[in-house]
This record gives C-alpha cells, sequence and structure tokens, in this order.
C-alpha cells in the first residue's frame, strides 16, 4: 500500500510525503520522515505504522498529542481522507489502493485534467492534474496548488511571496484566500503566467 500524505497549514496544503514502507516517524526533527517544523510539534511525535487492520498512528508521548475530528487520540486506524491535526499543521492521508475502503473510488472519480500554458516562456506546455495535488507558479513570486477531488479540480491560494495577499487570478478575478472549483475554459493566472484548465 502506497501512502500520500497531504500536509497543510490553515486548511492550504504546503507540501506532500509520499509513504511506500510499513512505518513513518513523525516529528520536528528533521530526520524523521514527515518533518513538520512547527514549535507545537515534538521532536518525535508520533509513528505511522502498518498493521492488519491498516495504517496505525500513534502518539509516542509528545506534548501537545494528536487530534482527529476534534477529538484527542493516543492510536488510531486511519480511513482514507482522514485529516489529523499536530501541532499547526494538519496531515491528510490518502491511501492508494482497495484496502482504503469505498472513498478510494470516489478520490478518482474527478477526471484527469490538466492546465495548457497560454503566456510566458513556456506558452504550449501541459501541465498534467493526476496528483492529488499539483502545485504551479514560481517559489517565491507567488505559488498556488491545483487541488483534485471527487467532485472536480480546485485552486488553492499557497504562497503570494513578498506580497502575503497576493491570491491567483481566475478569469481576472481573485480567488481569495479560499478553495474555488475550476470549470473547464476558465483562464488561471498565477505568478504572471496564465493558463487554461481543461478536461
Amino acid at each position: 500500500m502506497v501512502v500520500k500524505i497531504i500536509i497543510m497549514k490553515d486548511d492550504k496544503p504546503i507540501d506532500q510525503v509520499i509513504i511506500k514502507g510499513n512505518t513513518a516517524s513523525i516529528g520536528r526533527k528533521s530526520d524523521c520522515d514527515i518533518s513538520i517544523k512547527d514549535p507545537a510539534v515534538s521532536g518525535n511525535h508520533a509513528q505511522l505504522k502498518k498493521t492488519r487492520e491498516g495504517y496505525l498512528i500513534e502518539d509516542l508521548g509528545s506534548t501537545n498529542g494528536l487530534h482527529l475530528a476534534g477529538q484527542k487520540i493516543s492510536q488510531k486506524v486511519l480511513k482514507n481522507e482522514d485529516v489529523v491535526t499536530i501541532g499547526e499543521h494538519q496531515l491528510r492521508f490518502l491511501f492508494s489502493d482497495a484496502d482504503a475502503g469505498e472513498n478510494q473510488s470516489t478520490e478518482n472519480a474527478a477526471e484527469d485534467g490538466y492546465l495548457k500554458v497560454i503566456s510566458g516562456a513556456n506558452a504550449g506546455d501541459r501541465i498534467e492534474l493526476k496528483e492529488a495535488l499539483t502545485s504551479i507558479g514560481e517559489p517565491g513570486v507567488q505559488v498556488a496548488a491545483v487541488s483534485k477531488r471527487p467532485k472536480g479540480h480546485y485552486i488553492i491560494h499557497v504562497d503570494g511571496g513578498k506580497n502575503k495577499d497576493k491570491v491567483p487570478l481566475v478569469n481576472g478575478e481573485p480567488t481569495g484566500f479560499k478553495s474555488r472549483k475550476l470549470e473547464p475554459g476558465d483562464i488561471i493566472e498565477v505568478a504572471g503566467i496564465q493558463m487554461e484548465y481543461c478536461v
């Protein structure tokens, strides 16, 4: 089983990690498999372990604990799409085979759309949107992400570079800080680059 973990802060995706082994360490230390730079996260905060029932997340005696659906947990077998809060961050777990349950089929229900670059040096390029999360833009200038969900693709503001309030444009309109569903033909602008959403 392959586990994809979307790391979020304030419900905005900031990174993703793929776990292919039977165990993974989670904590603030840089040598953890899932390293989270957050003062509220302990050095060795939790462990992910494959069991007969599925992947188990277990608190390793951390200061601030683990929370799932608002409840503090010491250990829990995770389901597809579960979101665990650790410090100021959230971890969204996506499982890639049938063991993950019925939710997996809806996870893949969205068509594999793509973005066609229509301005700038890379005009004509195609950006595939097959992954659960695809980052677009230019680090340090402006970054957004396209999230693949059962009901389609959504664009999410990630980073505005020096201008923290700089959000993506869709058809010339600012998206704000919430995710926005994309429709075929929408023109997206991130870091001065225009792209057309196609399916």
